[in-house]
C-alpha cells in the first residue's frame, strides 16, 4: 500500500452527496414499480458503498481498488436476499442486479469518478424502464415450433375465499387473451380462508411470454397471495 494525501473532506462531502442524488434517482424508478428495493434501500447502498470507497483516500493509503473488490462481494450477499422462489419461479432478480449496479454507481462516486458515476446511474434507469417492455414485445413474437410438441401450462393462485369468484373470472378473461386453449380449472375447498385454484393450459409449442403475463396480471388482484406457474412438455 502506497501513502498518498488524504482526502480533503470538502471533497469527500462532494462525493457523498452525489452517490446520495444518484442512488435517489435509482431508487425513485424502483419505487414507482412497487419493487422490494426501492428508493430507501437503494440510496442506502450507493451511499455505503461510496463511504466504503472513501475510507482509504480518508486514512492517506491508495487502496481504492481493494476496498472496492469487497464492496463487490458484500453487496452481492445483499443483493441474493431480495431474490425469492415462488414455487417454479424466481422473482427479484432485476431488482437485485440493480442493487448491485447501484454499489458500482457508488463505488465510482467515492472514488471521485462523478462524471462516470451519473453516466451510469443513467444506464440503469434506462435499462430498467425499457427492459420489460422490450422483453414483453419480444416474447410475443411467434416462434416456430415442432408439430410434435405441445406444452401444458398450469396455473397455481391462492387467493381468499372471498376472492374467488372475482378471481376465477378474472383468470378466465386474461386466458381467453392469449394464444393458451384452457383445459380444465379447479379450486380447492377453503383452508383457513384460503382458496387454491389452479388452471391448466395446453399449447403446440412453447409460449413462456403468455404464462408470464398471466402471471403478473393475476398476481396483482385484490385477495390474491400468490401466483406460481410451471410448464410441461410432451410429444404430441
Amino acid at each position: 500500500m502506497v501513502n498518498v494525501p488524504a482526502l480533503p473532506q470538502g471533497l469527500f462531502f462532494e462525493r457523498l452527496a452525489v452517490a446520495t442524488l444518484l442512488g435517489l434517482a435509482i431508487g425513485l424508478e424502483r419505487q414507482w414499480r412497487q419493487r422490494t428495493a426501492g428508493l430507501h434501500t437503494s440510496t442506502l447502498v450507493a451511499v455505503g458503498a461510496a463511504m466504503f470507497t472513501a475510507v482509504p483516500e480518508l486514512a492517506g493509503i491508495n487502496d481504492t481498488m481493494r476496498v472496492a473488490a469487497q464492496v463487490v462481494s458484500g453487496v452481492g450477499f445483499l443483493a441474493g436476499g431480495v431474490i425469492l422462489r415462488d414455487g417454479f419461479n424466481v422473482r427479484g432478480l432485476i431488482t437485485a442486479a440493480t442493487l448491485w449496479a447501484t454499489a458500482a454507481v457508488g463505488v465510482l462516486a467515492g472514488a471521485g469518478f462523478e462524471v462516470q458515476a451519473a453516466v451510469g446511474a443513467a444506464v440503469i434507469v434506462t435499462v430498467n424502464l425499457i427492459g420489460l417492455p422490450l422483453g414483453i414485445v419480444i416474447s410475443r413474437i411467434p416462434h416456430a415450433s415442432p408439430e410434435h410438441l405441445a406444452t401444458t401450462y398450469t396455473l397455481h393462485v391462492a387467493c381468499n375465499e372471498t376472492a374467488r369468484s372475482a378471481v376465477r373470472e378474472r383468470m378466465l378473461h386474461e386466458i381467453e387473451s392469449t394464444l393458451l386453449k384452457l383445459t380444465s380449472m379447479t379450486s380447492s375447498p377453503p383452508t383457513n380462508g384460503t382458496v387454491k385454484i389452479v388452471a391448466e393450459m395446453t399449447k403446440p409449442g412453447r409460449d413462456d411470454g403468455s404464462a408470464d403475463r398471466l402471471q403478473r396480471a393475476i398476481s396483482g388482484l385484490d385477495g390474491v397471495s400468490s401466483v406460481s406457474w410451471e410448464a410441461a412438455e410432451r410429444a404430441t
